[in-house]
């Protein structure tokens, strides 16, 4: 379930502040850094749930509606609608999935405030307007009105990034990730019937991937450094700032450590993360830096790479 991509920018998180307090000690490190990943995936969890989370909330309203005087029978056909829809029924009736939720100490419980703010802003939208207009919703319908519920009302929802944060540091930010996933999975899980439990890694090699790059970079981050600066010459190394220095060390060590992953990969990579975590012109210092210190480093036998390595590279 983890990309290398999500490894890559919550190791540069975990390591720029521990190489901020000089804090090297590897252990410590790789745990914090497992432990956001697991985060990670009980986040996806949660969200997994929420087609099923939001079935109370209108039945809720149709009981407010059934102790009225007069009754509004429209919004309680509006909420019987939307109960009855395909998706969520199947993420309900999921037994395995809820326990394995359940078993993580994963649920909406404690979320009911942002809960009922996502169904609010659902049910005002003209999207879910247009699906009631639908005679027989079908689960390819209830499909594209919750990948709608993820990008437009999930996403948007400030209410539900603040109680995220407050239940755990973590979750906010990752937040997009997890919808991205989820939005790349969905139609998968309607077609399959059911939510498969999801691993942390898709494969053992990324666990090692995760441990070794945070642990390489802390071992030998003053090496690292000193041979990033020496390529620095072009540059005003006083208007560097340190960020860009680790994300360097950091594709300059994945680069010595990983001889099957392209160097293309590993620069688009930190780049990436430059243009997002760094300054407005980082992306192009560390790509630059980082293309001349590989070329140089490979062409001096100084790094090496397997086939797979050399893949779009030098």
């Amino acid at each position: 379930m983890i990309s290398r991509t999500l490894i890559r920018i919550k190791a540069f998180k975990e390591l720029y502040s521990r190489i901020a307090t000089e804090n090297t000690d590897t252990a410590p490190a790789e745990k914090e850094l497992m432990l956001s990943l697991e985060k990670t995936l009980q986040l996806y969890c949660l969200m997994a749930l929420l087609p099923a989370a939001l079935v109370p909330v209108a039945e809720d309203k149709i009981s407010q509606q059934n102790r009225k005087f007069k009754p509004d029978f429209s919004v309680i056909e509006l909420n019987r609608k939307f109960i009855a829809n395909p998706l969520s029924a199947m993420v309900k009736a999921d037994s395995a999935f809820c326990n394995f939720c359940t078993n993580l100490g994963i649920g909406w419980a404690n979320l009911e405030t942002p809960l009922k703010s996502i169904y609010s802003a659902m049910v005002s939208s003209d999207w879910f307007k247009k699906y009631l207009e639908i005679e027989s919703p079908r689960m390819e319908d209830a499909v594209a009105l919750f990948s709608r519920v993820y990008s437009e009302t999930v996403l948007s929802s400030e209410i539900l990034e603040d109680a995220l944060e407050g239940e755990c540091i973590w979750w906010a930010d990752d937040l997009d990730y997890v919808v991205s996933v989820i939005q790349k999975n969905i139609k998968f899980m309607a077609k399959a019937g059911h939510i498969d439990p999801p691993a942390l890694f898709d494969k053992p090699e990324d666990e090692i991937f995760a441990r070794k790059l945070v642990g390489c970079v802390l071992l030998e981050y003053d090496d690292l450094a000193e041979t990033v600066s020496s390529y620095m010459s072009n540059w005003d190394v006083s208007r560097v700032v340190q960020s860009d220095i680790l994300i360097a060390a950091m594709g300059l060590a994945e680069a010595k450590t990983f001889k099957d992953i392209p160097f293309k990969v590993t620069i688009d990579e930190y780049v990436d993360i430059a243009k997002h975590f760094s300054t407005p012109k980082s992306y192009s210092f560390v790509n630059g830096l980082l293309n001349a210190i590989l070329k140089d480093l490979y062409s001096q036998g100084k790094i090496t790479k397997n086939p797979a390595g050399l893949v779009g590279g030098f």
